[in-house]
């Protein structure tokens, strides 16, 4: 997740990265037109790759998925095999997790309502899962 320290510390290195990229843009500058073209690939790569860098580290990994299918409910793990739950443990109006036997998911929504709507499903065609507050 992305804290307001992060972001911070973001636009203070992009700012100096940047500055250091218009230096070398105006140095190479003075070598002409392949000068100019290269000071601006060296501007685009030492200011914009050190910030996807950054923001991609902060991108959520995939570990598994719920599919809702009509009746049906299935939770599977990246190795394709199935999760059955047994307890729904709420975390937040948007985050959920879901433990199996020796497995737990954690599983975000956009919405709360979304989440409800899985929840119920979930339990519809789980009928054993149980639920708690985190």
């Amino acid at each position: 997740m992305i804290t307001a320290r992060y972001v911070v510390l973001l636009a203070y290195v992009a700012f100096w990265n940047v500055l250091v990229g218009l230096f070398l843009l105006l140095v190479l500058g003075a070598l002409g037109t392949f000068g100019l073209v290269a000071g601006v690939v060296a501007l685009m790569g030492y200011s914009g790759f050190p910030l996807w860098i950054a923001i991609a580290r902060t991108r959520r990994k995939t570990h598994g998925w719920l599919r809702i299918q009509g009746r049906s409910v299935v939770v599977r793990s990246l190795d394709w095999i199935p999760v059955f739950p047994k307890l729904i443990e709420w975390k937040s109006p948007q985050v959920i997790v879901l433990r199996g036997r020796g497995i737990s998911y954690e599983l975000s929504f956009l919405t709360s309502e979304s989440l409800t709507r899985a929840v119920t499903r979930t339990r519809a065609v789980y009928p054993g899962v149980q639920e708690i507050l985190g």
